[in-house]
């Protein structure tokens, strides 16, 4: 069964038309990345699957649910961060979590500091959010729409504000909160990088037009992305080990004795730290393919403006 299905999805707003037949399923325990420029629709979509906003034409099915009043009850299946966090400032960060606690009839009192526990926030539970910094805020609303274990999450933008470590423990715990718990992920940026090596598959929509869909592996195979590196005969099966461990890519030794991780392109300072660390010689790097970036604007036609 779908979590979701979305059957010629359209929005029209006056004469501005927001979203154009859209179709589109998700399936159960994967993470869907939605990455399109802003205004190209991402957060009207997640209205509309919230009840927050309707179709103005096409049908929306959660759950498998048959009518509307069907997807009001699979409602209750949902969390969602959508657009900027509401939060009330002058609350601390128990008192906020246990409001959404409350609303969701959720009984046991400590699903609240599982959840403030679950993005670091327990140590600061009780200070009041007007004292959060921006990371903070997005945390705390990230543990109010995980509350409860929901079967799909809908998450708008939600790294925006988050230095890179926050970044890298958010996408830990979403990731483990899969594993964990089958939840279906679908989460929207206007950066496909930010994204890449965490979604399993990619939505990419264009001023409410739908650009392409594809899994992560075929992505990778689009823009053909792999790093190169180079170092010392005697030092190459410790490298292999290393990057191994440290990697989560395929990682082979070639033929003309170049170690090549695939569909890897970013941060090449991973690479290089790791062998650092174990005092590897690292004699070249480069990497090949397409960037991320520029096969994200051969996708959307090459409109730039963000």
């Amino acid at each position: 069964m779908d979590i979701l299905r979305a059957i010629d999805i359209s929005k029209q707003f006056g004469h501005s038309l927001v979203l154009e037949r859209l179709s589109f399923s998700l399936s159960p325990g994967r993470i869907y990345a939605l990455v399109g420029n802003n205004g190209s629709g991402k957060t009207t979509l997640f209205r509309m699957i919230m009840g927050l906003s309707f179709p103005t034409q096409g049908s929306l099915s959660l759950f498998g649910s048959q009518t509307i009043h069907e997807n009001e009850r699979a409602r209750r299946r949902i969390g969602a961060l959508i657009e900027n966090p509401i939060l009330y400032e002058n609350a601390s960060g128990y008192q906020n979590v246990n409001n959404i606690r409350l609303l969701k009839g959720i009984s046991s009192r400590s699903a609240v500091d599982e959840a403030l526990r679950k993005f670091g926030l327990l140590n600061k539970k009780r200070l009041p959010v007007r004292h959060y910094s921006m990371g903070m805020k997005q945390r705390l609303a990230l543990a109010c729409a995980l509350l409860g274990n929901p079967e799909l999450l809908l998450l708008d933008e939600p790294l925006n504000g988050l230095d890179p470590s926050g970044m890298r423990e958010i996408e830990t715990t979403l990731l483990q909160t899969v594993r964990d718990n089958g939840t279906t992920i679908f989460i929207s940026s206007h950066y496909l990088k930010q994204l890449y090596g965490f979604a399993t598959d990619y939505i990419f929509i264009d001023q409410g037009h739908l650009a392409g869909s594809m899994t992560a592996s075929e992505l990778e195979r689009k823009c053909d992305l792999c790093v190169y590196l180079s170092v010392p005969e005697g030092e190459r099966e410790a490298a292999l080990r290393i990057l191994s461990r440290t990697m989560d890519n395929d990682v082979r030794l070639l033929e003309n004795g170049e170690i090549c991780v695939y569909g890897f392109q970013e941060k090449l300072d991973v690479i290089n730290n790791a062998l650092n660390r174990e005092r590897i010689t690292l004699n070249s790097i480069r990497s090949s393919g397409i960037s991320l970036e520029d096969y994200f604007f051969q996708m959307i036609g090459g409109n730039r403006t963000c």
